[in-house]
């Protein structure tokens, strides 16, 4: 039979990052969290809200994000605490997002037969956490180690990796702390605001998030005119 010009082809997968964030279910959050999701979805809106948050509040925002002190800084790229268990269970509600990071570097990477390399580098640089703050995705060392536990190199894809490395991973490092802003600075903040608004009282807001997020995406294929 034939192969349709309209099939659906099995690509690769990707790396990329799951996220939940629990909440209360209850009726007066409603409306602060499917607007969040709502206007989420719009780049200009979310970027309108952060830079208003910044410039209206920059010492609250500092404050919130003291335990993560590189997220707001923006030289970032160019230069354990344990949790008591809830009092008492209750009836939650469950927003999950997965964020797909798709590398500019990819057609370069086309060009130069080195796609699997790419894939490489994004599957080792993204899932790692728990780093010191000194220690940088895209330093010297990281890159050492990766061409290391890499070996044996045919030489063009040796010499891709040691030229594009560095950018990639600051690439990558770059998607991980826009995701932060997005979940942390953006949606959880929508909701804590609804809560002080409704002088309500939540002690804890939990989100967990896997960086190991492996997306297999099936794409119709795109006839060549």
């Amino acid at each position: 039979m034939p192969i349709s010009d309209k099939s659906y082809f099995l690509n690769r997968s990707e790396r990329g990052v799951f996220a939940e964030i629990y909440f209360p279910k209850r009726a007066a959050y409603y409306g602060s969290i499917f607007n969040a999701l709502r206007y989420g979805y719009e780049e200009n809106k979310v970027k309108e809200y952060l830079r208003t948050n910044v410039d209206d509040i920059l010492d609250d925002i500092l404050n919130e994000f003291k335990n993560i002190p590189d997220l707001l800084n923006p030289r970032r790229y160019t230069a354990t605490k344990l949790h008591a268990p809830p009092s008492k269970e209750e009836a939650t509600q469950i927003v999950r997002i997965m964020f797909r990071f798709e590398s500019s570097f990819t057609q370069q990477a086309i060009t130069d037969n080195c796609l699997d390399v790419l894939r490489a580098i994004l599957f080792w640089i993204i899932p790692q956490r728990g780093r010191l703050y000194e220690h940088k995705l895209w330093g010297k060392a990281e890159q050492s180690y990766f061409m290391a536990r890499h070996k044996p190199w045919p030489k063009r894809k040796l010499l891709f990796a040691q030229k594009y490395f560095t950018d990639i991973a600051k690439e990558a490092g770059k998607f991980l702390d826009d995701r932060a802003l997005f979940v942390f600075g953006y949606l959880v903040r929508n909701f804590w605001e609804q809560v002080v608004k409704e002088e309500l009282k939540e002690d804890e807001i939990w989100i967990t998030g896997f960086f190991d997020l492996v997306l297999n995406v099936v794409k119709q294929n795109t006839p060549v005119p």
